[in-house]
């Protein structure tokens, strides 16, 4: 059975479950007052409301799908970190078993976007990059078109978050942690979903942007199609397979532009979203996505 750590207001775990059905057992970090669980040092077991269970016995694989990203409301910051540290070790009895899916929560606190990056840039062409405080090293970017990113895609106090933002080094403040790249000309986005051994690589044009990030334009519209499947070269292909390899993943999204020049390596999203990029169902990712879950 597959143990799905997850949030109740997830869609996309929702599309696993209908797909799957009681093969899943869907497991809320923010509900997870609504479970029985048991956990010793030689079994565990879980189980909701309607009856459903799984057990150290009856569990085959792990998947870790945005549990954190949901809050546990009205809870003292203590029993938020108990809950946390419980649902953390029960991933990771799975683990250390070898039946997890996909790529653990923490994955960027190992790697970090620049790392990354430098590692990409045996596969890809990268675009200059700057991480700094205080604008030291701002000469690296010297000459270039510059734009501002944010490390983390958390939001400001204020419920902002920075999108992919045109800038110019002279009116940044030096007292701001600045993550800054080359702007990169392009007539595409280009997005590549690695799911066990198939690449789903898709294209999106941005002649019809106003801004330089897709994200904040997004079409949440089912019935609207902005993205498309397309082939990459053989050469792309072994791109991908060795900067995964070099990684170790068989999960997770690349974010690259398209240019004159070749693919433009932009981040490696361990835990990205993949079903805008097939709303309708026509590529069957989900079916994809499932069988991938379903073997160890």
């Amino acid at each position: 059975m597959l143990l799905l750590i997850t949030g109740s207001m997830d869609g996309t775990g929702s599309l696993i479950v209908r797909e799957l059905g009681k093969k899943v057992f869907r497991f809320n970090y923010d509900l997870y007052k609504e479970y029985d669980l048991t956990f010793t040092p030689n079994y565990w077991e879980i189980s909701n409301p309607a009856g459903h269970k799984i057990t150290s016995e009856t569990v085959s694989v792990a998947f870790w799908w945005k549990a954190f990203n949901y809050f546990l409301t009205n809870e003292d910051s203590f029993i938020v970190e108990e809950v946390k540290y419980i649902f953390r070790e029960i991933y990771h009895w799975c683990r250390l078993r070898g039946i997890t899916k996909g790529v653990p929560h923490d994955f960027h606190n190992h790697y970090g976007k620049i790392n990354l990056l430098n590692i990409a840039s045996k596969y890809f062409i990268t675009p200059s990059t700057l991480i700094t405080f205080n604008l030291s090293g701002i000469h690296f970017l010297k000459d270039k078109s510059i734009v501002a990113k944010s490390l983390t895609s958390g939001l400001t106090t204020t419920n902002h978050a920075l999108m992919t933002t045109a800038v110019k080094a002279e009116q940044l403040n030096p007292k701001f942690p600045w993550y800054l790249q080359e702007k990169i000309t392009s007539d595409a986005d280009i997005t590549i979903f690695v799911c066990g051994n198939n690449f789903f690589a898709y294209k999106r044009n941005r002649s019809n942007l106003k801004g330089l990030d897709w994200r904040s334009e997004q079409n949440f519209d089912d019935n609207i199609k902005e993205w498309f499947r397309f082939q990459l070269s053989n050469d792309e292909k072994n791109s991908v397979v060795n900067f995964c390899s070099e990684i170790g993943v068989d999960w997770g999204r690349i974010d690259l532009m398209s240019t004159e020049s070749g693919l433009v390596f932009l981040e490696y999203n361990a835990n990205g979203q993949w079903v805008f990029l097939d709303y309708s169902g026509e590529d069957n990712l989900l079916r994809y996505v499932c069988e991938y879950l379903s073997v160890v």
